[in-house]
C-alpha cells in the first residue's frame, strides 16, 4: 500500500499539475494553431487522462502501487515523447514547396513586397522564366522546421496560381522563412530556420527589379 502521507500529497499535486498544463498550453496558444500536430493533441489527452486516472485511483485507494509507477513514468517519459513529437526536421526549399510552384507550371503571377521600410515597395512579375529562376535558385537551401517565428519581415512573396482557391505566400526574414497557403488542397503552412546562406533573400536583393512605391 502507498504511504498515506504520499497519497495525500499526490491527491493535492495532481490537480495542480493538470491545471498548470492546461494553462501553459492555453497561454502558449500552441493548440490553437491551424498547423498543430495531431501527435501533440493525442499526447496532451494521454497525459491528462493518466493524471485523472491516477487521481481517482488514489482517491478511492485502488491499485495505488500501480498508480505510483504510472505517475513516475509520466514524469520520466513525457519530456522524451514531447521531444520526439516536436523534433525539428531538416529539409530543402525545393522539398518545402510543391514542384508545380518551383517549376512555375501553375503560377500565373508573382508579387514581391519590400517590407523593410515604413513605406512598402512592390514589384509584380508575370514572366514565367523569371519567376522560375527566383523559385529554383534557392532549391538546395537547407531549412529546419521551427516554431520561433520570424524576428523581422523583410519581403513577402505572393504567388497566384491557376486555381482560384489556391494562393501561396512566402515571408522572407534574415535567416528564416514562413510559408503560408495551400496548393491543390494541401496545406503548405510551415516555418523554417535557414541554415547557411539565405539564397532566396539574396536572389531578391540582387535582382534587377522595377520597384513601385506604395503599392
Amino acid at each position: 500500500m502507498i504511504n498515506e502521507r504520499l497519497r495525500k500529497v499526490m491527491l493535492i499535486a495532481l490537480p495542480f499539475i493538470a491545471v498548470a498544463t492546461l494553462l501553459g498550453v492555453g497561454w502558449s496558444g500552441a493548440y490553437l494553431d491551424d498547423g498543430v500536430e495531431i501527435g501533440n493533441v493525442i499526447l496532451l489527452i494521454i497525459i491528462l487522462g493518466g493524471a485523472a486516472l491516477a487521481f481517482f485511483s488514489l482517491l478511492f485507494r485502488k491499485k495505488t502501487g500501480l498508480v505510483t509507477g504510472m505517475v513516475i513514468t509520466f514524469f520520466l517519459v513525457t519530456p522524451a515523447v514531447f521531444y520526439f513529437v516536436n523534433k525539428p526536421t531538416t529539409t530543402t526549399f525545393a522539398e518545402a514547396i510543391p514542384a508545380e510552384l518551383s517549376d512555375a507550371q501553375q503560377v500565373t503571377e508573382m508579387t514581391i513586397y519590400d517590407e523593410k521600410e515604413r513605406e512598402f515597395k512592390s514589384v509584380t512579375l508575370e514572366n514565367l522564366e523569371e519567376i522560375k529562376k527566383i523559385l529554383q535558385s534557392p532549391s538546395k537551401m537547407t531549412l529546419v522546421t521551427t516554431d520561433e517565428g520570424l524576428s523581422r519581415h523583410l519581403y513577402s512573396i505572393y504567388l497566384k496560381v491557376d486555381s482560384y482557391e489556391d494562393e501561396v505566400r512566402i515571408i522572407v526574414g534574415d535567416d528564416a522563412l514562413r510559408i503560408m497557403g495551400s496548393m491543390d488542397g494541401e496545406d503548405l503552412s510551415a516555418e523554417y530556420k535557414v541554415e547557411g546562406q539565405n539564397s532566396l533573400l539574396q536572389m531578391i536583393e540582387n535582382g534587377d527589379f522595377k520597384w513601385e512605391k506604395g503599392s
